[in-house]
């Protein structure tokens, strides 16, 4: 017995290939599409024991989505099976989508790349909407990944339907009762459900009554306007502006929004000013097609994972990105080491407040002439040959 002990070991058991397969979803509880259900939770049965705490979440939770909203998910873990269910429980009379999230691991860290969908409805029947879209950052004009939407009828703002942005800011709502609806995007830094004054949303209303498609460009909503945040250099002649906040698009910069008085408080000349360009070292791609999420094949059989549109072509803006910076042609060069003052006039934002700023700027001094490269020696002439 003792030569026994001393011979066993932790692990696992040989004889076999390594696990490197992530879980299988096996069973959704209820079948998708069931209707006049209300389910004390709804069960994703796995082909194997699930890790209690996925890599990269806290929670369970944090990787399942309920809509329409009511509270945050409760998600508990039962080995091969994790049971969902909304904080306050199952409503009336109402069509419900529960999304699990790409991320989910097994024991030994296999870790599942695709999501899972499920919808039902505690009523008679299931409406047969969707509302798709992409979301934005404006000011960056990149998709809006990992952006909250959110649907509903005003003033009920606490249940709302609810989706995430993938990784190409493309959004899908289904099953949502026909109605005039409120939906918005944003930013939820703080995973608190609310829309901070420092985070980006955008909102917009739509008539739903079968299918709608949208468009969010997500910014910071701030009323104070533009002002300068910095002032350099390109060349003798040219200056570049930044602002600190970004300046409407729909504003044309011409050089009656800047002004330059140097120390004698004579103005500096100003041949033309314009937004700077664009970088477009990215190529842009065609708008892709919004993800299609397929209701799970009945019990018993493999259930189709959620669509995911990782690996589509990224959507680009219908609208042009706001403009950061300008460029300021000078008729002549600034006197090096002296200070002027740059003015911005009338710069607009993005909410239409518009506002002056001043900031001073001191031109560089030119760089030393480079020092003159020393002169070849002559070459050396052989001696004569002696006869």
């Amino acid at each position: 017995m003792l030569l026994g002990l001393a011979c066993a070991s932790p692990g696992m058991p040989p004889g076999g290939p390594p696990d490197v397969a992530p879980p299988q979803i096996v069973a959704i509880i209820p079948d998708s599409g069931s209707v006049g259900v209300k389910p004390k939770e709804v069960l994703f049965r796995f082909d194997e024991v699930v890790a209690e705490r996925p890599p990269g979440v806290t929670t369970l939770s944090d990787l399942f989505l309920i809509s329409p909203r009511d509270g945050v998910p409760v998600a508990s873990w039962h080995r091969d099976v994790i049971a969902v269910k909304p904080t306050h429980g199952w409503r009336a009379n109402t069509p419900y989508t529960v999304i699990m999230m790409r991320g989910l691991a097994d024991i030994r860290g296999n870790v599942r790349k695709t999501g899972a969908t499920t919808f039902f409805s505690t009523g008679p029947t299931i409406p047969r909407t969707r509302i798709s879209g992409n979301a934005f950052d404006w000011v960056s004009g990149a998709p809006a990944v990992g952006a909250l939407i959110e649907s509903f009828v005003p003033p009920d703002s606490i249940h709302p339907y609810v989706a995430l942005a993938d990784s190409s800011g493309t959004f899908l709502l289904e099953h949502l009762p026909p109605a005039r609806y409120k939906v918005r995007g944003y930013i939820d830094r703080n995973k608190n459900l609310g829309i901070d004054p420092s985070e980006p949303w955008d909102s917009t209303t739509v008539n739903l009554a079968d299918s709608v498609r949208i468009e969010l460009l997500l910014f910071t909503h701030d009323s104070v306007p533009p002002r300068i945040r910095d002032v350099a250099m390109v060349d003798s002649l040219t200056l570049m502006v930044t602002f600190d906040k970004p300046v409407d698009p729909a504003q044309t910069l011409t050089a009656a929004n800047f002004a330059i008085i140097g120390p004698d408080s004579a103005p500096v000349p100003i041949v033309s000013a314009s937004p700077a360009a664009k970088d477009t070292t990215t190529k842009t791609r065609a708008p892709a097609q919004a993800p299609i999420l397929r209701a799970p094949p009945p019990l018993r059989t493999p259930v189709t994972p959620r669509a995911d549109t990782t690996m589509a072509l990224k959507p680009v803006m219908s609208r042009p990105a706001p403009i950061s910076s300008a460029i300021i042609k000078l008729r002549h060069p600034l006197t090096p080491k002296s200070v002027y003052r740059v003015h911005a006039i009338g710069l607009r934002g993005l909410l239409g407040h518009t506002g002056d700023s001043e900031r001073a700027y001191t031109a560089p001094s030119p760089p030393p002439p480079a020092a003159p490269k020393p002169a070849a020696a002559p070459p050396v002439s052989p001696p004569p040959v002696k006869k």
